[in-house]
């Protein structure tokens, strides 16, 4: 008896192949039912479940007595027995088109095979006086002989092509149940995966997909693709996915999400003005495999704040790096707008310079120049010393800085008015006070460093009414001139001697 697997010739009577152990019975146990079937069959003429693949040489349940134990999970075997399932469909519906087309084919080769006959009838009829009566009997057996010849010409090549057909759709199909992915767009293979495996009832729209070939051997075709959901009323998220190529299916894994509170996002290259070749790609990274991709916040409008995130996907790792900029919304001069940015992290890593590089090649960001830094830098130190200066523990260092030429005025013996900012709070120490004088408008006080300040019944404002520049000798001595028109005399321990109006601030010299 010869084995159906390895063609060794067993001895007669065996029950199993004594080479490889392939079970030379011709029947086999349905995994359904339990029934004894016909070993050959592919769906079980009992219970009518499927329990052989065409296009495997094994069974997907073998024989009860050489039943190997499954290895996966009844899920798994239930998607597997479905998946071929499928595919056994797709080929009978294969076959029956096939066969629907080779009728056609036949049926119109009939017709034209007795269109001839008919004509050659009809030439027999006309020339009956000429020809000789056998002439129509040899005529019809020439074209029955034509048309069994035709016939089986068709059926022949039909059987060939029938055979070559099976063998392209056993070695080309996708997860799909289509053709292979050559010449299809990552994006759309990317989207079907998802899809046929309902990856995408969380709302997220489709961003990118790139494909990472594989090397033929240990490492498989990849695809690595994006997904985001950018709502006023849901949480915006960002997916990376990796669908994985094994022989015709596809495998998706959800590698990472990122969720962004209260952000409105963009995948879109033309609102990030980048090439698309640029923009998202595979790349290498300190000889890590890593996706790059960006993304930014839709600008409102001139004057709001825009950011754009580019971003670095480790893939052995799963590690997300990202590098923001982030600044006002400015206009161009054809009118679009852009973001000026400045990195809002520390460029302190392979990846981070990576995305550095990176960021000159999206047009949404613009640069400013080593003048343009520089002249911010300034205005930031400004704004932080006017802070600063606004504080009541820095009153003392604001009145000299903004009466320092005045004072040297008043040396000359001019009058001037005094610049005096005002506070809400109190703008000394009460335990350092000296001296304190009041009429019916102002309290006036002095401390022992000789600075001197006053109060403002009417506004409840604090303000400075003098302050020695530098180190003082000891504290200013403090009284009303003349207390109905607020004419305040002070003698400073530095040598100063002045009046000074509490109402208008003008003050001048006294001998």
């Amino acid at each position: 008896m010869k084995c159906p697997k390895c063609g060794n010739e067993a001895p007669q009577g065996s029950s199993f192949c004594n080479q490889c152990g392939t079970r030379l019975s011709n029947e086999m146990q349905c995994p359904s039912c339990g029934n004894m079937i016909p070993a050959n069959s592919v769906f079980c003429p009992k219970c009518g479940k499927m329990v052989r693949n065409d296009m495997d040489d094994e069974a997907i349940v073998a024989p009860a007595a050489t039943q190997k134990p499954i290895t996966f999970n009844e899920q798994q075997r239930q998607e597997e027995l479905e998946r071929r399932r499928r595919e056994q469909e797709l080929r009978e519906e294969r076959r029956r088109r096939e066969q629907q087309q080779q009728r056609q084919r036949e049926e119109a080769e009939r017709q034209r095979a007795n269109s001839w006959l008919n004509d050659n009838n009809d030439d027999d009829d006309d020339d009956e006086n000429d020809a000789p009566a056998g002439h129509y009997n040899r005529n019809l057996i020439i074209g029955f002989i034509a048309l069994a010849a035709i016939i089986g010409g068709l059926l022949l090549m039909r059987s060939c092509n029938s055979s070559s057909d099976q063998q392209k759709a056993s070695e080309n199909t996708d997860s799909a149940l289509v053709a292979d992915m050559n010449g299809q767009d990552p994006l759309a293979i990317f989207v079907g995966e998802l899809n046929r495996n309902n990856l995408m009832g969380d709302g997220a729209t489709a961003a990118s997909a790139v494909m990472v070939p594989g090397n033929g051997n240990d490492v498989p075709d990849r695809i690595w693709g994006i997904t985001y959901l950018s709502s006023a009323t849901e949480r915006t998220f960002i997916k990376i996915y990796q669908l994985t190529r094994s022989g015709s299916l596809w495998t998706p894994e959800n590698m990472h999400t990122k969720y962004l509170d209260g952000r409105t996002i963009t995948l879109d290259n033309n609102s990030l003005i980048a090439d698309i070749q640029q923009v998202p790609r595979a790349v290498k990274v300190d000889g890590k495999e890593c996706l790059y991709f960006a993304y930014m916040n839709t600008p409102s409008g001139e004057g709001s704040r825009g950011r754009v995130s580019l971003n670095l996907f480790d893939v052995a790792a799963k590690k997300l790096t990202s590098l923001d900029y982030e600044g006002a919304v400015k206009s161009r001069t054809d009118g679009r707008q852009y973001v000026y940015g400045k990195p809002l992290d520390p460029i302190n890593s392979p990846e981070r310079r990576f995305l550095q590089t990176e960021a000159q090649s999206i047009k949404i960001l613009y640069f400013p120049t080593e003048e343009e830094l520089k002249a911010e830098e300034e205005a930031r130190e400004k704004e932080e010393m006017e802070k600063a200066m606004a504080s009541p523990d820095s009153a003392d260092a604001r009145w000299n800085k903004d009466n320092q030429e005045k004072m040297e005025q008043l040396k000359k013996g001019e009058e001037v008015s005094m610049k005096s900012a005002t506070y809400d709070k109190p703008i000394f120490n009460m335990k350092d006070m000296h001296k304190k004088v009041e009429n019916e408008n102002y309290i006036v006080f002095s401390d022992k460093s000789g600075s001197v300040y006053g109060f403002n019944k009417d506004s409840r404002k604090y303000f400075t009414i003098y302050s020695p520049k530098g180190k003082a000798s000891g504290p200013t001595d403090i009284g009303f001139g003349d207390s109905k028109n607020n004419i305040l005399r002070l003698r400073a321990a530095d040598g100063a001697h002045l009046s000074y109006n509490l109402a208008t601030g003008k003050t001048k010299t006294i001998d």
